[in-house]
């Protein structure tokens, strides 16, 4: 079941990364959850005798492979869901609304200041309703049927109580990742076979670009800080709640975790020093991690790219691109900025290519089903400058309209709807090709290969 939930959710692991603005918007929630996830069950692998055991492996393996602020909490979230299984073979519907309720405990018991408006909430609200609901005759399935409609119901109310989530007009990344999470368990339940459960490779972590960061650089959003430490007995007594309280002056977004003598610390701080001070009187570190919160996010600016040419138009036009090499295809055929999405792509990296543009009157090519929503929300959010999202679901509708775009018209709402003309024309084919950049046929169509897919 875990293995369908954790497939699931990264086949839409690049929607959950672009709704990512808080606490920072790195655009890494869902890859941390699945990269956790995975990593836990990787633990598990074939020793799957009964229940008892592998929910114990399960448990244990999953927090300490716990990475970011939203692995951390979904581990402990699914740590206290495999702890009521370790007593019992079989695992029916009363059960598992206690699994749900003790998850859900020690999700918010791991969080310095827990905030309401994200994952917890979520998981929270969904499992008072399943609870609520229980006669004592539902079905573990129809209990995880029940929890995913009101994890829905309780996402779309996220921004109404977290306003960085409502200014970015946006729903929390980590709840619409444990709706991802239980609508694959569900898929387990019913039965689909393998086969009819997308087998997406791993969504692993973008490499880092450090010349992101340089001697004038602007450092704003601090360290991620992430350890796993041993305790000793030779060192101070370990109390978690005082050790919470000290490290809870030190930064933010505070997690922490005890597994029998390990304990794993996830936490913002810009003294990262501070924390490994105060953890070292009580054990030695088995792991640790410090990353540039401002290198990861100004990396995800640094992918949009203007061009050199003087706009001398009405308006100018943002094009997202699948790859460098189409990026800068774009701006030579036209594009005044473009936004490669290699990884994933947010509603602030719109938003920060709406700033680069030349003129306020801002035509937009998504370019991916998966990009428009967010280039949307960036719509809605942009308060100096018209904005106009073409629904362009692929590069190869944006190819064709760029060179037949008319820079001089002064109507943008007539310039979209030639465009519009323009992009429900020509039919186009995916070609799987690796390393070929571009094919011209004889009648002058390009097929452009953009690595894996498109």
């Amino acid at each position: 079941m875990v293995d369908y939930a954790v497939r699931n959710l990264n086949n839409h692991v690049r929607q959950v990364n672009q709704l990512n603005v808080f606490p920072v918007p790195d655009g890494d929630t869902g890859t941390n959850m699945v990269t956790t996830i995975h990593k836990g069950l990787m633990a598990v692998g074939d020793s799957i005798i009964d229940l008892p055991s592998v929910s114990k492996k399960f448990a244990r393996s999953v927090v300490f492979e716990a990475r970011g602020n939203s692995g951390v909490i979904v581990s402990q979230f699914l740590k206290g869901m495999a702890e009521q299984f370790y007593d019992t073979d079989v695992a029916d519907g009363k059960r598992f609304i206690e699994a749900l309720e003790k998850g859900v405990q020690y999700a918010y018991a791991s969080v310095g200041t827990p905030v309401e408006g994200t994952m917890l909430t979520v998981v929270k609200d969904a499992t008072a309703a399943v609870k609520a609901e229980f006669d004592g005759t539902q079905s573990v399935s129809q209990i995880i049927d029940s929890f995913i409609s009101h994890a829905k119901r309780s996402l779309e109310n996220t921004p109404e109580l977290l306003q960085a989530l409502k200014d970015a007009g946006v729903v929390d990344s980590g709840g619409a990742g444990i709706v991802y999470l239980f609508e694959g368990m569900k898929k387990y339940l019913d039965g689909e076979s393998l086969d009819n459960v997308e087998t997406a490779p791993l969504q692993l972590p973008p490499a880092v670009d450090y010349d992101a960061f340089d001697r004038d650089s602007t450092f704003r959003y601090g360290y991620c800080t992430e350890l796993l430490l041993q305790l000793l007995n030779n060192r101070n007594r370990f109390d978690i709640s005082a050790f919470r309280e000290d490290l809870s002056a030190m930064g933010d977004s505070l997690v922490v975790s005890a597994e029998d003598d390990k304990v794993r610390v996830h936490i913002h701080t810009h003294y990262p020093e501070k924390i490994f001070a105060c953890c070292h009187q009580y054990g030695e570190f088995l792991s640790c991690k410090i990353e540039n919160m401002t290198v990861q996010h100004t990396g995800i600016t640094n992918r949009i790219l203007c061009s050199q040419n003087k706009n001398t138009g009405a308006f100018a036009i943002v094009a997202v691109a699948r790859d460098p090499y189409l990026q800068k295809l774009f701006l030579d055929m036209g594009a005044d900025v473009s936004i490669c999405c290699e990884g994933n792509i947010s509603t602030k990296d719109y938003l920060d290519a709406f700033e680069m543009s030349p003129c306020r009157n801002i035509l937009v090519f998504p370019n991916s089903s998966d990009m428009i929503l967010s280039a949307m929300q960036a719509k809605k959010l942009c308060q100096n400058a018209k904005v106009t999202v073409i629904n362009s679901r692929s590069v190869a509708e944006c190819y064709a309209a760029l060179p037949t775009v008319d820079f001089e018209q002064t109507d943008i709402e007539k310039a979209s709807d030639a465009i519009t003309e323009i992009i429900n024309k020509p039919g186009y084919v995916n070609v799987d090709f690796k390393d070929v950049k571009a094919m011209m046929t004889d009648s002058g169509m390009a097929l452009m290969g953009c690595g894996k897919g498109e």
